[in-house]
Formats: structure tokens, sequence, C-alpha cells
């Protein structure tokens, strides 16, 4: 007669926290919220971050008058075509490359709703990158390389960014410190035409009793 009292309670316990589960954090029940809204409370790169910096630099890129009239000038009409590469030299490697992905995807989503922009095809991104800083840095390109770069789309500019991540403490407090940098690349001139740059700084404090 125990064992089934237990049976049934058990029975009975799963069937009250199934019933307790809610949707989302208020009196509506919604499970939907803003995805612009800050969440969490953490001092790791987090998707919210990614929003903040990538909404940062594409505004700081379109809203420059002076690399507008470099484009005007050099381009007329046409379109220029745009290669990007994002380096993450965080200590969240593996998770924080998620990030990376999701922000490639948002810069280039803004850029070409802006209809100022176009990209090239990711296969060859890499091909034409690799080449463009070889050549800017005085190196040789290999003959294989030199072939497929010939038959690849050439881009008329390089978007590079990195993604870097600084940390301090003292034992109870700790720093987390972002800078995710972008720079433009004019590769017929191999000059910069424009730079930007996004700080973030997340703090944590470890209670003087427990955890």
């Amino acid at each position: 007669m125990k064992k089934l009292f237990l049976y049934v309670s058990s029975v009975g316990l799963a069937a009250l926290t199934a019933g307790c589960v809610t949707w989302g954090d208020d009196a509506s029940g919604s499970p939907y919220r803003d995805p612009g809204e800050m969440r969490g409370r953490t001092t790791d790169f987090t998707t919210y971050d990614v929003q903040q910096c990538a909404t940062a630099l594409i505004d700081s890129l379109l809203g420059n008058a002076m690399l507008e009239k470099k484009i005007k000038a050099q381009f007329g009409d046409k379109t220029p075509l745009v290669a990007i590469r994002l380096e993450n030299l965080t200590y969240q490697l593996s998770a924080t490359d998620k990030f990376k992905r999701s922000m490639l995807s948002t810069i280039e989503a803004r850029l070409l709703d802006s209809g100022r922009f176009e990209f090239v095809d990711r296969a060859a991104e890499k091909l034409i990158i690799d080449d463009t800083l070889q050549e800017k840095d005085g190196l040789s390109v290999a003959n294989g390389a030199a072939a497929k770069l010939k038959n690849a789309a050439g881009a008329d500019y390089l978007l590079l960014g990195e993604l870097e991540e600084f940390r301090e403490g003292d034992g109870r407090i700790h720093d987390t410190y972002y800078k995710m940098t972008v720079k433009l690349l004019n590769k017929h001139t191999r000059r910069l035409d424009w730079s930007g740059m996004k700080e973030l700084r997340k703090v944590s404090t470890r209670p003087i009793v427990g955890w």
C-alpha cells in the first residue's frame, strides 16, 4: 500500500509541475518579446550585444557623409561590391563564433537594404580578402590562388572587423570589456575609406558571503 501511495504521489507531483509551466515573464502570458530588448545578466557576449554592435557600426558607416562623397567620386552610379570578414579574438571562441555569423548576416542585410552596397558570394570572399591583404603587405600570391582569384568576382571594398575581449578583476569585481572594430578598405587604392568602433563594458560583482 505504501508503494502505491508513493507512485500516485509522484504522478501527482509531475502533473502539478507540468501545470505550473508559464510562458513569458509578465501578466500577458505571451512567449514573444522584442528581439532588441536587453535580457539576461551575464558578462558573456550575447545576441543583444551583437545587435548593439552591428547597429551602431552600420549606422555610423551609412551616416558618414565623407565616405558617401568618396564612393560617388570613384564609382559614380555603380554599386560597390564588398567582401566581409570578422575575426573573433575573444576568450569565448565556440560561443562567440555563432554570434560572429549572426553579426555577419546582420551587417550584410543592413547594407544590402540601404541599396548602397552589394556583397561578394561567400565562397569567393576568403580568397579575395587573403589576396588583397597579401598584396597590401607586399607578399606574393601562390600561382594556384592567383588563377582562382582571376576567375572569382572582384570586390571593390573589404569590410574587415575584429571583436576583442579584455578582462580585469580584483577578486570580487570583474570587468569584461569588448571592442568591436570595423574598417572599410578600398581594394583599388589600398586605403581605408572608413573605420568605426563600438565598445561594451560589463561588470559582475561577487557577494562577500556565499556565491
